[in-house]
């Protein structure tokens, strides 16, 4: 090769390079613009807090390769934790809690050059994905928590809530149907423990084996009411009913028991037939054991009698099997009767527990809905006619932020900017509650 077209060649490499180095500047100086862009958005830095979602890269200049490197580990959403830290592969916990974007930033390459052991410190792009929530309570229609936007404010805020909570969002006439609603509820709670308690007298009445029930005196008093007296009557009938099956089962066992004990006697008088006949049979056979040893007798004879007397004492023997058999019988069927009993008094014993239980329930949620009742026709009233009080007053805001270790609440205008984890408090004219410090206005655009 020539001297000139090594040297062209050698330019043409250099270009390249330049080329690469210049986009890869391009690249670098996109990113912290965008960083950039991203923290100027509020008036001034935002400080990180939990709940924070981040949207972290991190890369690098490879000049031996001419090309940006970007961590794969260190790419992606992560959020700042509860301790105020966010987690990072490689890296572990890196306080992010106070921090902007842009310090963090720096501390991430920090900590993964000290990590890593890298010569140069890595640069990181980090950007807030999501911010963490605003709060809203107080005159607005829909109180609770919302997603923050960045620049929002207070006026914005109660936009967002649904607004200034008006006369008719009290909803006065909400009241009235909820009262109905439960007193509803009460009468039907009212009706479900009487059913209760006939029931735990019918259940108390087969327990001790009486033969009537005894209904408490709150069941009495109303036995002219057709439903009360209805409850009565079925359990009057279900009582019968009860009686009547276990009486049914004892005598069917008892009816056993009879069967066997005829069969009993039947089997001991056929014994004692078999018992005559196996002696005349022996008393036979001794007189044959004599003629057929004096040899008046064959010994075929003496044989068939010996074949009696032995068949005898067979059906004997199956005789007296079969009374200890049936005698076992009854031993089962009065074991039957002793399980009969006890298996229907764990029965009553569970029913009656849980009887017991469900009447606990009913008078928590008589009391309960009693105090329902009491709020939605007193207390709620009356504190709808407090709160709304001067209906032409004016409204104030209040912004409850933590700075620090410390939580203020400030006086702020419609303006004034909201900041994520703040909490608004509209309100009528009036003092603050809890005996809060109220920072002046002045404080209300101070970033905690």
């Amino acid at each position: 090769m020539s001297f000139e077209a090594f040297h062209r060649a050698a330019i043409s490499r250099k270009s390249r390079r330049s080329g690469l180095r210049r986009v890869a500047i391009a690249v670098l100086t996109t990113a912290v613009a965008t960083v950039g862009i991203a923290t100027t958005a509020l008036a001034e830095p935002y400080l990180l807090g939990p709940e924070d979602k981040l949207k972290i890269r991190v890369y690098d200049w490879r000049a031996s390769s001419s090309e940006v490197h970007e961590w794969a580990a260190l790419t992606g959403e992560f959020v700042v934790g509860a301790s105020g830290n966010v987690s990072l592969p490689l890296i572990g916990e890196v306080p992010a809690a106070g921090k902007s974007t842009g310090d963090l930033s720096v501390l991430i390459g920090e900590k993964l050059q000290a990590s890593i052991g890298l010569s140069n410190r890595p640069d990181a792009s980090v950007e807030v994905s999501t911010y963490r929530p605003f709060y809203i309570l107080g005159m607005v229609t829909t109180p609770g928590q919302y997603p923050y936007k960045p620049g929002l404010t207070v006026l914005q805020a109660v936009s967002t809530a649904g607004g200034v909570l008006r006369v008719s969002d009290f909803g006065l006439l909400s009241f009235q149907r909820e009262s109905l609603v439960n007193r509803g509820d009460l009468r039907t709670l009212a009706v479900e423990r009487l059913g209760l308690l006939a029931r735990e007298a019918r259940l108390d009445a087969e327990l001790q084996g009486s033969d009537t029930i005894t209904f408490p005196k709150d069941l009495m008093s109303q036995a002219d009411t057709p439903q009360v007296a209805q409850m009565m009557k079925e359990e009057q009938l279900l009582f019968e009913a009860r009686k009547q099956a276990l009486r049914s089962q004892e005598d069917a066992i008892n009816q056993t028991k009879k069967l066997l004990g005829s069969e009993i006697e039947s089997l001991k008088a056929k014994s004692q037939s078999l018992q005559r006949q196996l002696e005349l049979a022996k008393e036979e056979l001794d007189n044959v054991n004599g003629l057929v040893s004096k040899g008046l007798a064959v010994a075929s004879r003496k044989l068939a009698l010996d074949q009696n007397v032995s068949q005898f004492e067979s059906n004997r023997l199956d005789i007296d099997l079969l009374i200890l058999r049936a005698q076992q019988d009854i031993s089962k069927a009065e074991r039957d009767v002793v399980d009969l009993h006890n298996k229907r008094r764990n029965d009553i014993l569970t029913e009656i527990s849980d009887v017991r239980g469900k009447i606990s329930v009913n008078a928590e949620k008589t009391t309960t809905t009693q105090g329902l009742v009491y709020n939605a026709e007193v207390q709620a009233p009356q504190a709808v006619v407090s709160q709304m009080g001067n209906l032409n007053s004016k409204l104030t805001f209040a912004i409850i932020r933590r700075v620090g270790d410390k939580t203020q609440t400030i006086e702020a205008n419609e303006a004034d900017p909201v900041y994520p984890g703040d909490v608004v408090r509209v309100e009528r004219l009036g003092a603050a509650p809890n005996g809060q410090e109220i920072v002046p206005h002045s404080s209300a655009s101070a970033q905690p």
